[in-house]
């Protein structure tokens, strides 16, 4: 038996703790705010994938034991859903059977007493624990330490947003107006109504997380008329390919209703093709300077202004571990190299085959990155591919903490 830190209680941390408990090994989980921060911070928006794709046999069965109703397996949840009818069962059995600490940030991991540049590559790195510098947030923040023989990384990356600006670097005046810029999907249908409803909206962003806010907003014109969009996207032609006969019939409506809005052919939308240069925010307004292909700048106005230009791993918690990181990604080198040999297949990302346990070691021995973190700063990553991160994970550590055999034994 192994003693195991998790950071994260997200889909993918909370997966691995079951899957640790399950085999054996002593498991604490630390999260910085509550069980599925990040799923709740979107949490009125419904996945694209059905409930089916979502979970693993074993955290199905705890659920069930715990008394959720069994949804349909081809429905898709809200946020908000999965997180009250999965993951939350999930972490009440990992506090019966392990630990979770909630409002717990981990703000450093190392080697204990060993310094990064020491036992380069060497397996020997394993005979000193993992120390983890902790921070509690609930009440006066206090600190404190942890150590562990294994160390799994599913902090995620949403939050950690990209900045604005070309070549994904900052815009000028982008940090002075940092508090006015929406960095995550509102909830402009619901409890965030009133901030939006007759609102000239600057949307940023080519992913489907702007897809969804785009339509949002459209639906909220319906009932607030003088709700406006400006729509900032980089590129030329169709922000989004279809993909014939999509198995994720909402994923192609939204692509449809998107690529209809990039030609200027949606009321309601104007679209500017280009890179946000400038940034500016005073009281309720807000200025956005946009350079297109041409060259020409655009100055748009508006009361709100939503940035979802993607996010990014935080890769300096385990700064002083030997973790080989893409230069290209900042997601762990080997999973990278997988995935970047992938690229230019399908524009499906149901379609990528799922990598093998191997990729998710790392050169630092027994510590592992799962979940979106996993992918860097990839958009293709599934809550699938965390729940089969999970099992891999397992046998991984079954392997990787094995004793080293006696070389003097005879």
């Amino acid at each position: 038996m192994a003693s195991i830190a998790i950071i994260g209680a997200g889909p993918a941390g909370l997966e691995a703790a079951l899957a640790c408990l399950d085999a054996g090994h002593e498991v604490a989980v630390y999260e910085r705010g509550r069980v599925g921060d990040a799923v709740l911070r979107w949490g009125h928006v419904s996945l694209f994938s059905p409930w089916s794709m979502n979970r693993s046999a074993a955290g199905a069965a705890v659920a069930r034991a715990r008394g959720v109703a069994e949804p349909a397996a081809e429905a898709c949840p809200t946020g908000a859903e999965y997180v009250r009818a999965y993951l939350e069962p999930l972490a009440a059995e990992v506090r019966e059977r392990g630990q979770l600490f909630s409002q717990t940030n981990v703000v450093h991991i190392s080697r204990d007493g060993w310094l990064k540049g020491e036992h380069i590559g060497s397996a020997s790195r394993q005979t000193r624990p993992f120390r983890l510098l902790i921070e509690r947030t609930a009440g006066p923040v206090t600190e404190g330490v942890a150590f562990a023989d294994a160390v799994i990384d599913a902090s995620g990356t949403y939050g950690n947003a990209n900045p604005l600006g070309p070549g994904g670097g900052l815009a000028v005046g982008e940090r002075a107006a940092a508090a006015a810029i929406v960095r995550t999907i509102p909830d402009v249908l619901g409890a965030e109504r009133a901030q939006y409803a007759g609102q000239q909206v600057v949307l940023v962003g080519g992913g489907y997380s702007a897809a969804t806010v785009l339509r949002d907003l459209l639906a909220l014109r319906e009932q607030a008329p003088d709700t406006r969009v400006h729509w900032v996207v980089r590129g030329l032609g169709d922000p989004y390919p279809r993909i014939a006969n999509d198995a994720l019939p909402d994923r192609d409506a939204l692509a449809a209703l998107a690529n209809a809005c990039a030609d200027d052919a949606v009321d309601g939308v104007s679209c500017v093709r280009g890179d946000v240069v400038a940034v500016a925010a005073e009281a309720r307004a807000v200025r956005v300077e946009v350079r297109d292909s041409h060259g020409a700048l655009h100055a748009l106005d508006g009361g709100r202004l939503v940035a979802l230009v993607g996010y990014r791993p935080d890769v300096s918690v385990y700064g002083e571990l030997q973790v080989h990181t893409c230069y290209g990604t900042d997601g762990p080198m080997k999973l990278a190299a997988v995935l970047m040999a992938e690229d230019g297949g399908s524009a499906d990302c149901l379609a990528q085959a799922a990598p093998g346990p191997a990729t998710l070691r790392t050169t630092e021995p027994g510590f592992y990155v799962l979940g979106s973190k996993s992918y860097g700063r990839r958009s293709t990553y599934l809550l699938r591919l965390g729940v089969e991160q999970a099992a891999h994970a397992v046998a991984l550590l079954r392997e990787d903490l094995a004793p080293s055999p006696d070389p003097h034994a005879s």
